[in-house]
């Protein structure tokens, strides 16, 4: 399975996290995503979100989505997300866009 989603999202609430805190925090912001899953890629895909506004200088955060080829080998297609890194917690509107296209999660 080889998919390219590119879609704008409003999230509720976003912030930008350290160890000592927020660095920044904002309601109701737009987000620009892409998420690839490509079988070629060394982990299976890659996501990368940020901020319209500020063109990813307030929020941003990309990463790698590590997949399972789930496949059944009677030609049914199947993908499963297993893991990620790049963010702390991999973002709720990018598991359901992952979720809408058929993608299993499994973390």
């Amino acid at each position: 399975m080889k998919f390219k989603l590119d879609f704008k999202h409003v999230v509720p609430f976003v912030s930008m996290q350290t160890a000592y805190g927020d660095l920044y925090k904002a309601e109701n912001v737009e987000m620009d995503t892409t998420i690839e899953i490509d079988p070629n890629h060394r982990y299976g895909g890659w996501y990368e979100t940020y901020d319209l506004e500020t063109g990813g200088e307030l929020f941003y955060g990309s990463g790698i989505l590590e997949t399972l080829d789930t496949s059944d080998g009677d030609g049914n297609e199947g993908l499963a997300l297993v893991g990620y890194d790049g963010c702390f917690d991999l973002p709720e509107y990018i598991i359901k866009a992952l979720e809408e296209k058929g993608v299993i999660i499994d973390l």
